[in-house]
């Protein structure tokens, strides 16, 4: 072999090893990219749960006080090892409710610390605000609060609630995430009873999530979600959510109840991802 077939092989593996280092290089980034964005996607997911186990147990207390029941309820809707206390005001009412060190609720997550719900009621609207102290679901902190404003009826003869969200949500793997936006919730099914198991919600809105880095990034409902009061899970619609100029969306589906949902990136690329429960680590 001359050496100048020598040289001509040493360049042509070069060249593969030069290519091959590259393809691997990229398959990093996308598997770190794909790995991310899932991590976020669940994490936007994760948040939402949170926000609306909270959602549920307030809507129970609304119907307990009478602003929302239809006259049937017989028996409450609290479990027994929550502590109520109540205060007249001159509009509404102050109502604490005390999940001591742990307490599970109807649909089987633990709460600890205080919810204060403070009542208001005329006419055409009930508003609540809600505040919290040292308070936590499945062991995730959440401080901050809400404001609710509900009418009886929108444009299409449905309850329907308004909701100006400003929480901070801390994670038990110790992730930081501060949520602030709107979300509208309107009751599609279930309005003229008193069982929470018929009931099924329409929710459209957007809102800014920030990490404890300071990364901002935005989730906007472009498909109304559908949330069934019988299912843990979202059953359809679409979250877009979007950072550093990039956008994604996640795809809950036809309506069946299951734990999966969709995920495309800015590229066009599926995945199929498995949504998790708001589940306190033993």
């Amino acid at each position: 072999m001359t050496f100048k077939n020598v040289q001509k092989k040493l360049a042509y593996l070069s060249i593969i090893g030069l290519l091959l280092f590259a393809s691997c290089e990229s398959s990093e980034e996308i598997s770190s990219f794909d790995e991310t964005l899932t991590e976020e996607a669940l994490n936007v997911v994760l948040a939402d749960d949170i926000s609306t186990e909270i959602d549920e147990v307030v809507e129970d207390d609304s119907i307990e006080s009478g602003y929302e029941s239809k006259g049937t309820t017989t028996t409450s809707y609290h479990t027994s090892c929550i502590e109520r206390t109540v205060e007249e005001t001159t509009n509404g009412k102050i109502v604490t409710l005390d999940f001591g060190d742990g307490c599970e609720g109807r649909r089987g997550r633990e709460f600890a610390g205080k919810i204060i719900i403070e009542y208001e009621k005329n006419d055409t609207s009930l508003s609540k605000t809600l505040t919290f102290e040292n308070f936590s679901v499945e062991g995730n902190t959440v401080e901050g609060g809400k404001s609710i404003v509900k009418v009886k009826e929108n444009a299409n003869g449905n309850p329907e609630a308004t909701f100006n969200i400003d929480i901070t949500i801390t994670l038990e793997s110790g992730a930081v995430i501060v949520r602030k936006g709107t979300k509208v919730k309107e009751k599609i099914e279930g309005a003229d009873t008193d069982t929470r198991g018929d009931d099924v919600y329409s929710i459209s809105g957007n809102w800014e999530s920030v990490n404890k880095n300071g990364v901002v990034k935005t989730a906007t409902i472009t498909t109304n979600l559908r949330r069934e009061w019988a299912c843990k899970y979202i059953v359809s619609g679409v979250i877009e959510i979007s950072k550093d100029g990039r956008t994604a969306t996640l795809d809950f589906g036809d309506g069946s109840c299951d734990n999966k949902a969709t995920l495309t990136d800015a590229e066009g690329n599926t995945k199929e991802i498995t949504l998790k429960l708001n589940k306190k680590k033993k």
